[in-house]
């Protein structure tokens, strides 16, 4: 049973999509845990089959693909209040094409995957929650990510990640800002310099 430290938290990551019953929130506390990692902690290493997804109460993350070179790149940065996890492998129950790794100490509210699926099937509420999640992150989002990456300058998309998260700079190894932003550390240097004057 999740304890009560985290319930508030909780209910306003799911209720940010969609309102959640007070019932399913008590069967959603059920079967949901605490999990600590250290810094550089691997949660989820390149072909490990996820099992849970995951609330992130305090810390940081980031996903990455390893390409046939090696060479890395920044999927996503997560951090408090983001829902984290590689949704591909709990649904396909194959091997996950990303790590997930802590780059500050991180708590997270565990969930297991297939338990959390059949709560889904068995309440209406948490299916709403469910599609309103999806359309915002992997629909919307997504194609605004996209967008951004043909349309909008480096420096703009920096600016971007910047007002909604204004000291990531802070809490983010600048070479993952900028692999996830698509550009070299070099470049991103550069608009950092630049906007300083």
């Amino acid at each position: 049973m999740l304890s009560k430290e985290y319930q508030p938290l909780f209910k306003e990551v799911f209720t940010r999509y969609s309102p959640v019953s007070d019932q399913s929130f008590s069967s959603l506390f059920e079967i949901s845990k605490l999990d600590h990692y250290k810094k550089n902690e691997t949660i989820l290493p390149v072909g490990e089959t996820a099992k849970n997804i995951h609330v992130l109460c305090k810390g940081a993350v980031v996903s990455y693909f390893l390409d046939a070179e090696g060479k890395t790149y920044h999927k996503n940065i997560f951090l408090e209040g983001d829902l984290v996890g590689s949704t591909v492998s709990c649904l396909t129950h194959q091997p996950s094409q990303f790590a997930l790794q802590a780059v500050e100490a991180t708590t997270f509210i565990s969930i297991p995957y297939q338990r959390y699926r059949q709560l889904i099937r068995e309440n209406g509420d948490l299916k709403d929650f469910y599609i309103a999640y999806l359309e915002k992150n992997w629909v919307i989002e997504k194609e605004k990510r996209e967008v951004a990456l043909v349309m909008q300058s480096a420096a703009e998309r920096y600016l971007e990640l910047l007002h909604k998260h204004p000291h990531i700079d802070d809490r983010i190894p600048l070479n993952f800002i900028a692999s996830h932003l698509g550009i070299t550390p070099t470049q991103l240097s550069r608009i950092r310099k630049s906007l300083k004057k």
